[in-house]
């Protein structure tokens, strides 16, 4: 169970940093990520452990289709105190409200920058060369979502990458194995 867990907030950070949601508003286009505030702390406790981002922000939904919809997601396991559930209800009708088009999905993923690309190196040699070569890193061309799942087995086998380093990583190969 703790390793799902951090599969799926590992998803999460790649979805975050690699697949950015626009959606049209007032004419304009608007990049949705995870929020500042301590709404973040309650969709990475209690959402994004099941799925990602784009998953509560393609509705246009009104107050009471929002709680519906929290609602939902409890029945399904979702954990959230009442506190939270107010927090997130009065985000979701604020971002994602009736007045609000739903979010479309766009499969944008940056190239990595050159400072991206040094820090992943350093940490590939620090915690995956103990096993295997960068050759092997380097040849395995894998979706955002392959490399989450790699770097969780990975760190089930013993790799020392902290939980940030991970979502790094597996952000990072994602986009750089795109450019190949």
């Amino acid at each position: 169970m703790k390793r799902a867990g951090f599969s799926l907030l590992v998803i999460a950070a790649v979805m975050a940093l690699a697949s950015p949601a626009t959606a049209q508003r007032g004419g304009g286009s608007k990049q949705v990520n995870l929020p500042k505030g301590p709404v973040r702390q309650v969709i990475l406790k209690s959402c994004t452990t099941c799925h990602g981002l784009d998953a509560y922000a393609k509705y246009a939904l009104d107050r009471s289709g929002w709680q519906k919809m929290i609602e939902s997601m409890k029945t399904k396991g979702a954990v959230i105190t009442d506190d939270d559930a107010s927090l997130l209800l009065d985000y979701l009708v604020d971002m994602f409200g009736p007045n609000s088009a739903p979010v479309v999905a766009a499969a944008v993923l940056a190239p990595p920058t050159p400072e991206e690309a040094t820090r992943a190196k350093n940490l590939l040699t620090r915690s995956c060369t103990k096993c295997h070569t960068l050759q092997r890193v380097d040849d395995n061309i894998q979706t955002p979502e392959g490399w989450v799942n790699t770097v969780t087995e990975m760190r089930g086998r013993g790799s020392d990458l902290t939980d940030e380093e991970a979502a790094f990583l597996a952000s990072y190969l994602g986009r750089a194995n795109v450019q190949k």
